[in-house]
């Protein structure tokens, strides 16, 4: 209505943080958690695999005792990223008077269950072992930092930059864009979404007077979803405020007044200013 369009106060504008934070929420909302995800986990993968890797060059400064070992597993080659072709195994062998278990992984060969094998264990640690000339560890792609880096916390970060930049684009033109009435043609609810939303199809004239037809969705339980459904109930819609930008007309939003806030007062100091002397009322 014109009186609610005479009610948007002039530019530049003040406007609240709530429609720019609900201006796109979906990316806003899938985003947050895979990036808080995908960070953690890589965190964590960072974490372990630290651990893990420092065993083996333990075991390469040594010092090591060489045991005899008897093979109980073997599994079927494999590559790895580091584009080598190994065999996981798992192995019991004997130091002084304690049975011990291990495993690693070893280069292709002859391996089978039950197979004698060299055993290597750290003098210090006799729990850090491998046969000879095998390696410790090898962490598959999923365990690894950076794999969790790219399959969750980028595309997180990419749906939270398009965010960002929806919310900055609204910001722009809440701020500065030109106000003029909209029609309304068509309302209709968007299923499948909580919160509920509607979506508002319209169109309006902007500062050079061409017709522009937009839409966008709206929240059915704000003030402006209220008042479309209630127009949708009665049959008929009203003219609404929209806003829009000078050099790129296809970015505009309609509002109601209650977006923005009221523009400051003048600063009272007590006191009134006449010619540079202050006079106490």
């Amino acid at each position: 209505m014109r009186l609610e369009l005479r009610a948007i106060p002039p530019a530049p504008r003040l406007v609240r943080w709530r429609p720019l934070f609900a201006h796109r929420w979906l990316l806003l909302a899938a985003g947050l958690p895979l990036v808080a995800i995908g960070a953690l986990v890589a965190w964590l993968m960072f974490l372990q695999s630290g651990g893990k890797m420092s065993l083996g060059p333990r075991l390469d400064a040594g010092p090591v005792v060489r045991v005899p070992g008897v093979l109980r597993a073997v599994w079927p080659p494999r590559a790895f990223p580091d584009g080598s072709r190994r065999q996981e195994v798992r192995y019991d062998f004997r130091v002084e008077n304690s049975n011990l278990r291990g495993g690693c992984f070893v280069p292709v060969g002859d391996w089978r269950e039950g197979g004698a094998c060299e055993v290597e264990a750290l003098a210090a640690d006799w729990n850090v072992n491998r046969i000879r000339g095998g390696v410790l560890h090898l962490d598959r792609d999923w365990l690894r930092a950076r794999f969790w880096v790219v399959a969750l916390a980028v595309p997180g970060g990419l749906l939270l930059l398009a965010w960002v930049t929806g919310a900055l684009q609204l910001r722009h033109v809440l701020v500065h864009g030109d106000a003029s009435l909209g029609v309304v043609h068509r309302v209709e609810r968007v299923p499948g979404v909580l919160p509920e939303m509607l979506r508002v199809d319209y169109t309006f004239r902007d500062h050079r007077a061409a017709t522009r037809h937009s839409h966008h969705w709206v929240r059915a339980h704000g003030e402006l979803g209220a008042r479309l459904l209630a127009q949708m109930a009665a049959g008929r819609f009203e003219e609404m405020p929209v806003l829009h930008d000078r050099r790129f007309p296809h970015w505009n939003r309609m509002l109601l007044p209650a977006d923005f806030l009221p523009p400051p007062g003048p600063l009272d100091l007590g006191f009134d200013l006449d010619v540079g002397e202050g006079k106490r009322r």
